[in-house]
């Protein structure tokens, strides 16, 4: 499937016109052309310029790839999110609110951004859930079957609004039938058996700002 995806794009097709050609949601076909790229392109491991080595002296990159939001599957109604960030989103943080990291309210944003290019403005349906301090994942129930979600991590304004901090990558809720695989793997994840979900999928944070072509 995704061969004939890769074909249409480099053709010139949008993600929009392949979805309607191959009769399928523009969701699952936003989820496997990046999962391509991905694999095609796979993260650098730092933000930073090389290590200088000069005169048998060295210097620690200013800083390491920390900053990552990843929303997984668990059963066909929820999703299990986990996230870090990195030294200069907490500095911006505590420079703009002019408060402390640890002082700051972290709050969850999921969107429904079924069959839809996400904007960041435009889901279906929205909600948040205020998180205890120094939570760094969440699992979120109660959600609808075969649906696709995107989760931002971020805190509040000072009129209390949303501020987005970090982005995850979209996932989809399974089918009812498909719930009890999702589990075993996440099982098998979380006891080490696997160094990673079989199923992760990294994404750039902040891609889903702009439209996808």
């Amino acid at each position: 499937m995704i061969e004939d995806i890769v074909k249409l794009k480099e053709r010139g097709l949008t993600l929009q016109e392949i979805a309607e050609q191959m009769n399928m949601s523009i969701g699952k076909v936003q989820y496997r052309w990046n999962k391509y790229r991905q694999q095609q392109s796979p993260p650098s491991e730092i933000f930073a310029p090389p290590v200088e080595i000069k005169k048998d002296k060295w210097s620690m990159p200013y800083e390491y790839k920390e900053a990552n939001a990843c929303l997984i599957p668990h059963t066909h109604e929820s999703l299990y999110v986990y996230w870090s960030f990195s030294n200069s989103i907490k500095n911006m943080a505590e420079h703009h609110f002019r408060t402390k990291w640890e002082e700051l309210p972290n709050v969850l944003k999921l969107y429904d951004v079924t069959d839809i290019i996400f904007y960041g403005h435009n889901a279906h349906r929205t909600f948040e859930v205020d998180l205890p301090p120094m939570t760094n994942n969440w699992f979120i129930h109660c959600l609808e079957p075969d649906r696709t979600y995107i989760a931002d991590i971020g805190t509040r304004t000072f009129d209390g609004s949303f501020f987005t901090l970090l982005r995850s990558n979209p996932a989809e809720t399974s089918a009812a039938e498909m719930s009890d695989t999702y589990d075993e793997k996440l099982e098998r994840w979380k006891h080490q058996e696997v160094t990673q979900p079989e199923w992760l999928e990294n994404f750039s944070t902040y891609s889903y700002y702009q439209k996808i072509r």
